[in-house]
């Protein structure tokens, strides 16, 4: 392997720098026609619950980094209200809740995601795919590391 130049480096941190404020962004635009401004909290709860599929409310918070059960509940509270997500009781347990994405909604709202991110997919190669999705898992790998590092 050889290593990449300053300037590409560069060029692939601000690359990535724009991906992340434009994806939040669209998210942002995405919560208003829902009638709400989703904080960077709102969005990371959905985009993990995107990835994990249902959780509690407990480990919503330890993937996301938040230790006060208020916050963690608040953020539920407001996603649930615009209809985000939805809680269920466990039958067994009633004392334990599961928060689950409606992901009926989310679909609707995510196909022109899609339908732009399979058009962009289209131009590249099976070979240059497997690189790029490589890429972007260890590079979400080491954000992930460095943040539990931090905390």
């Amino acid at each position: 392997m050889t290593n990449p130049s300053a300037a590409l480096c560069d060029r692939m941190q601000t690359a990535a720098l724009r991906h992340a404020a434009a994806s939040a962004r669209f998210d942002h635009e995405v919560g208003a026609q829902a009638g709400v401004t989703l904080s960077t909290w709102e969005a990371n709860f959905v985009n993990l619950l995107r990835l994990h599929g249902p959780l509690s409310p407990g480990q919503l918070g330890r993937l996301a980094g938040v230790s006060s059960s208020g916050t963690i509940t608040g953020v539920i509270d407001r996603l649930e209200q615009v209809g985000y997500v939805t809680r269920a009781r466990c039958r067994d347990d009633r004392r334990r809740v599961t928060v689950s994405l409606n992901t009926e909604w989310l679909e609707r709202e995510d196909a022109p995601r899609l339908k732009r991110l399979r058009a962009l997919l289209a131009d590249y190669d099976e070979a240059q795919l497997t690189t790029i999705a490589e890429f972007l898992t260890r590079l979400a790998d080491v954000e992930t590391e460095a943040a539990g590092a931090v905390a």
